[in-house]
């Protein structure tokens, strides 16, 4: 018994591997070194095997540089992809990262594993809840969707390069602002405690400010976090959202 396999079928799944593969290596939460290789290996096979059907129609003439340029073009809108859900979903960890630099612990980061870079407490913190939400909200439900959407959309993978620059320059805007949203109630903790401080230390000269003033911000740090840590499955489910729409703008139509 021999099994025939049409040639654009096979050029096809390889084409919707490079795009899986390079979609899954920097997506979250599938980019991160907890989720084992030979998972991620076995999820952008069969994400590949599910979307070679939509791929196959497009495949280009077997020749050798318009073969090599097609598994660019793929790897490129995978890394389009993943690169907005990448962006925006740092978001949540850079809340983090502006809590640990007001408080002192930004002085004591630590390798993350998960990461691969450095990270103090409370952006490790943020970091892991998020993850943990996006996995309880059905959000990596949500950013498989949107990328078999694109490849539906837009087989070929070709983006428009302009549209995406333009996109990543709003999807930074937008990362800054939604660190800034999310870890203000704390910020602002922290800022009035800065200033009580500042009072202390003019009414009470001989008080080491320095020494008491960690304590002092560490209590009110921790005292605070829950009132961001609320808000982070809205975030969290937002941001994806939001990542998944902006990287469809730059697809071409």
């Amino acid at each position: 018994m021999q099994l025939e396999i049409a040639s654009s079928t096979l050029v096809g799944f390889c084409l919707a591997l490079v795009r899986t593969t390079a979609w899954i290596v920097i997506c979250p939460p599938f980019n991160s070194p907890a989720v084992p290789r030979r998972v991620r290996v076995g999820l952008a096979t069969a994400i590949a095997f599910a979307i070679t059907h939509t791929v196959a129609p497009v495949v280009p003439p077997m020749e050798l540089v318009p073969f090599v340029m097609a598994l660019l073009t793929q790897a490129l809108g995978g890394l389009a992809l993943g690169f907005t859900v990448f962006v925006l979903f740092s978001a949540i960890q850079g809340a983090g990262d502006l809590l640990d630099l007001q408080v002192g612990y930004s002085l004591g980061a630590v390798l993350d594993p998960l990461s691969g870079a450095s990270a103090a407490p409370i952006a490790r913190l943020h970091q892991l809840m998020a993850t943990v939400l996006l996995f309880a909200i059905d959000g990596h439900v949500l950013v498989v969707r949107g990328f078999t959407r694109s490849v539906e959309a837009v087989p070929s993978g070709m983006i428009d390069l302009a549209a995406f620059a333009e996109q990543i320059t709003k999807m930074v805007a937008t990362y800054f602002a939604a660190a800034v949203e999310i870890s203000m109630p704390v910020l602002a903790g922290l800022f009035l405690a800065e200033i009580a401080l500042g009072l202390i230390g003019k009414a009470a000269p001989s008080l080491n400010v320095l020494v008491i003033g960690f304590a002092v911000k560490s209590f009110a740090a921790f005292a605070l976090l829950g009132i961001t840590l609320v808000l982070l499955p809205e975030a969290s489910e937002s941001l994806v959202t939001q990542a998944i729409r902006a990287a469809g703008r730059a697809f071409e139509r």
